[in-house]
């Protein structure tokens, strides 16, 4: 996901929620409130990687689903 935003010149913040408690509560209020991460809690799983874009949040399956997102976003 990284790398994709990286080549195409896109700025963003990345969040390593494993660094510390802070962005781990921010991924985890995304994770258990959006939409997009529902059928993640009802399968337990996590939601890694998700990028959030003006307040909603997107669950990202691999570097091909991030190029489509990019173009379907505009970024």
């Amino acid at each position: 996901m990284k790398e994709v935003l990286s080549q195409r010149n896109i700025k963003y913040a990345y969040v390593d929620i494993t660094s510390g408690m802070f962005g781990l509560k921010n991924f985890l209020k995304i994770r258990d409130n959006n939409e997009s991460h529902a059928k993640l809690r009802v399968n337990g799983l996590v939601g890694i990687p998700t990028l959030v874009v003006d307040d909603k949040s997107y669950l990202i399956s691999g570097p091909e689903a991030m190029e489509h997102l990019v173009e379907e976003l505009e970024l």
